[in-house]
């Protein structure tokens, strides 16, 4: 009998901590509510401070970046309110407030980079990335593919317009191998390459992973990169990146931000 009484008051203290320890935690709504007050208040950074713990959790949203974006844009960190507003963009609720900020910050960098126009195949890939996705593309070309041998199957059992089931076959075929290559294309490019953005005021981008390299260019607060991440592995605290101007170079990693 005392054994179980011991084990039901067990029972009912870990009950009753769990029932505490619920009260204090807090939802992640009533944090970003907690958050947005702290902006509306201009408290900036305690802002600042619970969006980036929200981040920490992967309770993200479009909102969540275009606030956090804001707060630094207020503080006058404008190169990760770059960063934020890029990453709201993504997001359809926020895309257009997301592109106006964008706008407004890139007035305010002291210094412009000179930008290379892109390449058509990098920005089909950009669209097909951002858009379909290299698992939807993916999908559609085995949905494709499927439907191409259907067709050649219906034409061994039907006499009508046999030619051009044929030529309707081959077509789909090889219009779902192209689909699928375009899929492992924009699979691959996602996966070796990525956006960044310079946080910091200026830095030198030089031609080796070493702080006495060689000068390449100086970049400014603000600034694009193309990080190449396979090539950024072989060296930890690195990136080797490509700027908008068409120049390649190394750049330390705590120096971006990398989409």
């Amino acid at each position: 009998m005392a054994i179980s009484f011991f084990k039901k008051t067990a029972l009912l203290i870990l009950i009753l901590c769990c029932s505490i320890g619920s009260g204090y935690a807090q939802s992640p709504q009533a944090t970003f509510d907690s958050a947005n007050d702290k902006l509306k208040a201009g408290q900036y950074q305690q802002a600042i401070a619970l969006y980036k713990n929200l981040e920490s959790q992967n309770t993200v949203s479009g909102a969540l970046f275009l606030n956090l974006g804001i707060c630094y844009q207020r503080i006058d960190s404008l190169g990760r309110a770059k960063y934020y507003f890029l990453k709201a963009s993504r997001f359809e609720e926020t895309q257009d407030q997301a592109k106006q900020a964008l706008n407004f910050v890139e007035g305010q960098f002291s210094r412009q980079s000179a930008v290379l126009p892109k390449l058509p195949w990098d920005i089909a890939t950009d669209w097909l990335r951002n858009n379909i996705g290299a698992t939807n593309l993916l999908l559609i070309g085995i949905i494709l593919l499927n439907l191409g041998i259907l067709v050649f199957i219906i034409r061994w059992f039907v006499s009508w317009y046999p030619n051009y089931l044929k030529y309707g076959g081959y077509a789909i075929t090889g219009l779902a191998i192209i689909v699928m290559c375009g899929s492992l294309y924009t699979r691959y490019v996602s996966t070796r390459y990525s956006t960044a953005v310079m946080v910091k005021k200026k830095i030198p981008v030089v031609e080796k992973p070493q702080k006495n390299s060689s000068l390449v260019s100086q970049a400014f607060e603000g600034y694009t990169f193309t990080v190449d991440n396979y090539k950024s592995k072989s060296h930890p605290g690195w990136a080797y990146v490509r700027m908008s101007n068409g120049l390649y170079g190394w750049i330390p990693n705590d120096e971006i931000m990398i989409l």
